[in-house]
């Protein structure tokens, strides 16, 4: 059970009801509970929103599932299994970030996600680092770094206010047709 209560949309000031529409947040647990602070959650969607346009689509969702799994946040995969095939990241491809082999990957998401997992754990190395500006310049590489802060973050408070997940079970770190049934299909 959440330690912070999932607020609902009628029980915030009514200036941020459009937070809570289906074309902005949906019903995720997390943004109810960000919602006992509404003027931190518009400004926290805001600074995501920046974030996630300097990089594209597929490289955030691959950021953030290694993220999730170097840091063993179950609430973060699940979320971001569903998101990140639609934004073109195959089954395949999670089952591998699920259990921590990136040698599948081209040598530019290899080296993205070798990075992602390095910064999760505080083990950044000059040699990962220059690998990565080798292949990205140094603005992308302060958005991957700002995107792997934040998730990290993200993490450590999700398991702060216990935020259980919404609709189904933990898919796993390699998910399978039989735990994730039409989630990749």
């Amino acid at each position: 059970m959440t330690r912070l209560e999932l607020l609902s949309k009628d029980e915030i000031p009514e200036q941020y009801h459009y937070l809570f529409t289906d074309d902005y947040l949906g019903d995720r647990h997390i943004f109810r509970v960000w919602a006992h602070n509404p003027e931190l959650l518009e400004a926290t969607l805001e600074y995501l929103e920046t974030l996630y346009d300097q990089l594209t689509p597929r490289t955030k969702e691959l950021v953030i599932l290694t993220v999730a799994r170097a840091r063993g946040a179950r609430y973060e995969w699940h979320q971001h299994v569903d998101i990140a095939r639609d934004k073109g990241v195959e089954r395949d491809e999670m089952r591998a970030i699920g259990g921590r082999d990136f040698s599948g990957f081209d040598d530019e998401e290899f080296v993205l996600l070798q990075y992602a997992e390095a910064v999760a754990t505080g083990e950044v190395t000059d040699q990962i680092h220059a690998a990565l500006a080798a292949a990205y310049s140094p603005g992308e590489i302060v958005a991957v770094g700002l995107l792997v802060d934040f998730y990290v973050g993200l993490c450590n408070y999700v398991a702060a206010v216990d935020l259980p997940f919404e609709g189904g079970e933990f898919v796993g770190w390699t998910p399978d047709d039989e735990t994730v049934g039409a989630l990749f299909d």
